[in-house]
């Protein structure tokens, strides 16, 4: 009885069919994630109602401006240092829009080295407070968009996260 969890875990685990899942391009797992990492990610919004997008020097895509956590980091603290990474704006998390930890729900990265990682992420409403969008070596481009008119190779996690943000009404 004491080991019950341990073998319902392990059944489940078996059971899981990668295919089931899609990475943040939308493509099908082969495999489930290496490993697993806890990220925070921004959706700001210009007075356009347009939306910050970078596209990805690691993979050539646009997505919202996000990473991982460094030791000791909170949430909001890793959606600040990012997005200022990322972007070149310092900007102020309103509201936690959702946790996304459903590789159903496109948290899934397949990293050009091979790694596949599931993230855990954060989604934060953010207003910008200061700066001016700059190129950093992890954007190669930067700009905001209109949900309607999104650029070529939008990750299509993008659209998931800004309906998301769009149920909250603000």
């Amino acid at each position: 009885p004491k080991y019950c969890w341990r073998s319902d875990k392990m059944n489940y685990l078996h059971s899981l069919n990668p295919s089931d899942f899609r990475d943040s391009k939308g493509e099908p797992l082969s495999r489930l994630p290496d490993r697993v990492r806890v990220s925070a990610v921004s959706i700001v919004a210009d007075t356009q109602g347009r939306f910050l997008l970078q596209k990805r020097a690691d993979n050539g895509w646009w997505g919202l401006p996000g990473g991982g956590l460094e030791p000791g980091e909170t949430f909001k603290q890793c959606v600040i240092r990012e997005t200022f990474e990322e972007t070149g704006i310092i900007v102020q998390p309103i509201n936690l829009v959702k946790i996304y930890d459903d590789p159903k729900d496109l948290t899934c990265v397949l990293y050009p080295n091979g790694d596949l990682v599931q993230y855990v992420s954060a989604l934060f409403y953010c207003k910008k407070v200061s700066g001016y969008l700059k190129l950093s070596n992890e954007s190669t481009d930067i700009g905001y968009f209109s949900i309607t008119n999104l650029p070529d190779h939008t990750l299509p996690s993008v659209k998931l996260r800004v309906k998301d943000y769009m149920k909250l009404g603000e």
